[in-house]
């Protein structure tokens, strides 16, 4: 009887090693589907200026500058009785990204005003800030921690502020790509 015993104990062994032996059978995983994406409805053009917020400052510029941590705000309305909203008034764009961690904001906003119009703009921002001649006619101010740049370039009045910007330099890079967006005007 030890003999048949053996064998059985040795069996059930042999049995439970194929268990853990490879499967020749194994099926190949399972592509998984690509995730949806996620198309979202083009920026409107502004139609008095010709062009939207990505253009004015587009995503690389903005990137390289807020180190991709800004994020273009749809549906922007500016405050009240900001040069934004007075641009906007005037059918002019007006555009904000956040800071995606600290909540922060860059406001721009351009307008194609009359002469008359673009010569007042002019003279209350000399009057309010400081000669930046780094933009050609622009002035900063500063008040409570925020920055402001008014650029008066090719009939175009183009505006940023942010508490990012407390000197002109800081609004560089921005500047300089929302100037290049500006369409000739003729």
């Amino acid at each position: 009887m030890r003999p048949v015993l053996a064998i059985l104990v040795l069996s059930a062994a042999a049995l439970s090693l194929t268990g853990c032996a490879p499967d020749d059978h194994v099926l190949p995983p399972t592509a998984t589907p690509d995730p949806p994406q996620v198309t979202l409805p083009p920026e409107p053009v502004n139609e008095t200026v010709g062009i939207n917020c990505v253009t004015l400052i587009n995503d690389q510029a903005m990137y390289d500058w807020g180190s991709g941590n800004f994020a273009l705000e749809s549906g922007f309305s500016p405050e009240a009785g900001s040069t934004a909203a007075q641009i906007a008034a005037d059918g002019g764009l007006a555009c904000r990204w956040i800071n995606l961690t600290s909540q922060e904001t860059v406001d721009a906003a351009v307008s194609i005003p009359t002469d008359a119009d673009l010569e007042a703009a002019r003279q209350a921002a000399a009057a309010t800030g400081t000669a930046t001649p780094e933009f050609g006619d622009a002035y900063f101010s500063a008040a409570d921690g925020v920055g402001h740049l008014d650029v008066f370039t090719g009939g175009y009045w183009l505006t940023l502020q942010s508490s990012w910007f407390t000197a002109p330099s800081d609004a560089s890079p921005l500047v300089e790509a929302a100037m290049a967006a500006l369409p000739p005007l003729g």
